[in-house]
């Protein structure tokens, strides 16, 4: 008796009502589903910055690193390597200056010596905020306090570089005339911070050793 009344209900269409839930319900999926992919998207974006600001520092460390390896010893009581310690505002802000071997071309097109002048330091910016790290390379003999030559960026938002030079019995923080020679060796230490995030502060450092004047300041001791 209700078979033609059955059949009807079984292929009848959506309500309004449940069009609209339907609908509203798909809508909140949707919608969850763009903040769950916009959420990943930053934090993947983050995660590629704070790895940005990483490697600079690794570099930046890694170039004083390679120009103190490849410092130019010359015979004599020549003065090869000077450092000294300075600050910017409550951070410290070192300066390292050697003469180093290197093929980089300083001046593209112009003849230079595999020996050049090598400084790396801090310098604040003009409106403010952390300094960025520069290297200068010379590849002419200038008298102090010329300090010609080229200037390059190497890292920006630098919070703090430190500098310090063992002499074979104690960590000092400069390295003058009076030291005579070559550290035993140099540590460099960097902090850069990330410009999204200053308080995320991204720590790099490497010890360079020279083993010859080492093992001389152990012999010497008494």
């Amino acid at each position: 008796m209700g078979g033609p009344l059955t059949h009807a209900r079984r292929h009848r269409g959506f309500t309004l009502v449940e069009l609209l839930v339907a609908i509203t319900i798909t809508t909140m999926v949707a919608g969850s589903t763009v903040a769950i992919l916009r959420t990943s998207a930053a934090a993947a974006r983050r995660v590629d910055e704070q790895s940005a600001v990483q490697q600079e520092a690794r570099m930046a460390v890694l170039a004083i690193a390679t120009a103190l390896r490849n410092v130019h010893r010359t015979p004599g009581n020549e003065q090869v390597l000077a450092g000294r310690s300075g600050e910017l505002g409550d951070a410290p802000a070192d300066r390292v200056r050697m003469f180093t071997v290197t093929r980089k071309a300083v001046r593209q097109g112009e003849p230079q010596s595999d020996v050049v002048e090598c400084e790396f330091f801090l310098v604040a910016p003009e409106a403010g905020g952390p300094p960025a790290l520069f290297r200068r390379l010379d590849p002419t003999r200038n008298e102090p306090p010329d300090g010609g030559g080229v200037l390059e960026r190497l890292a920006e938002n630098v919070v703090a570089l430190r500098i310090a030079y063992f002499d074979g019995e104690q960590w000092l923080d400069e390295w003058t005339e009076k030291n005579k020679g070559l550290p035993a060796a140099v540590r460099i230490q960097l902090a850069v911070a990330d410009p999204a995030d200053p308080a995320n502060v991204c720590h790099a450092g490497r010890t360079v050793n020279f083993p010859n004047v080492a093992a001389a300041a152990v012999e010497g001791r008494p």
